[in-house]
């Protein structure tokens, strides 16, 4: 199975998502993959070395063949799961993603039995755009402000477009008046997850706090319902709202 995480606008949180859904997933972690084109984090923020990551992934896919199986390319993250991270350096992230786009289900979905990718910031003319049609969901993370959901409403007619038929969902970040149902009605796509904000959890995902009983946090808790119910669930658009 392959998840895509992404955001259209703003910085709301899609890193963590991510990584807090292949570090939760059940029965065991998936494997992360750093897929933004505007330059990966995870390495300063861990302090992992630049390689191996995406750039080695990328040379094994750049010839079109499935690739198969991750172990050449991952590191480990203190949160227990393996990650392929992306290059800083944003020149270098963006023609690795391009190389993967070229060919999204050769690239990415023999990697592991479960695949999360952080596709970053979804602008127009991404490249990481592309690797929507390998995922079985796309979880779009927003802030629930008039701003970034009219943003959002402009930019979702071209990814409903680029993914599959009801594969995408939107997870939302922090307090909002609006209801799950008033938000979906408006924009055209299901509320997944009430994603709380929550300074502990998010500061394990960002590496800069750690605990061990982090998965306790009401982040955690909430992406841990959201990574289960897409595991269970072959058809996404029909999942319930979890927060």
């Amino acid at each position: 199975m392959v998840t895509a995480v992404g955001s259209v606008s703003g910085a709301p949180g899609a890193s963590c998502a991510a990584l807090g859904m292949a570090a939760l997933w059940s029965p065991r972690p998936a494997l992360a993959v750093e897929a933004d084109p505007g330059g990966g984090v995870l390495a300063a923020r861990f302090g992992l070395p630049q390689g191996p990551g995406l750039a080695r992934l990328a040379a094994a896919a750049r010839h079109g063949a499935p690739v198969v199986g991750a172990a050449r390319f991952v590191q480990q993250v203190p949160l227990g799961l393996n990650v392929i991270a992306g290059p800083g350096d944003a020149r270098e992230a963006a023609s690795a993603v391009t190389i993967l786009a070229a060919r999204p289900q050769a690239a990415v979905r023999h990697l592991a039995p479960v695949v999360v990718l952080d596709l970053g910031r979804l602008y127009v003319d991404s490249p990481a755009l592309r690797l929507l049609s390998a995922a079985d969901a796309v979880v779009l993370v927003t802030h629930p402000t008039d701003e970034h959901l009219h943003h959002l409403y402009t930019r979702l007619p071209d990814l409903h477009d680029r993914a599959r038929p009801g594969a995408l969902g939107l997870a939302v970040t922090g307090k909002t008046h609006y209801t799950a149902q008033e938000i979906a009605g408006q924009l055209g796509a299901p509320v997944w997850a009430y994603l709380p904000r929550d300074r502990w959890g998010a500061g394990v995902l960002t590496g800069r706090m750690t605990g061990r009983v982090w998965f306790r946090t009401r982040l955690a808790h909430t992406l841990k319902a959201l990574a289960a119910q897409l595991s269970a669930t072959p058809r996404p658009a029909g999942l319930r709202t979890v927060s």
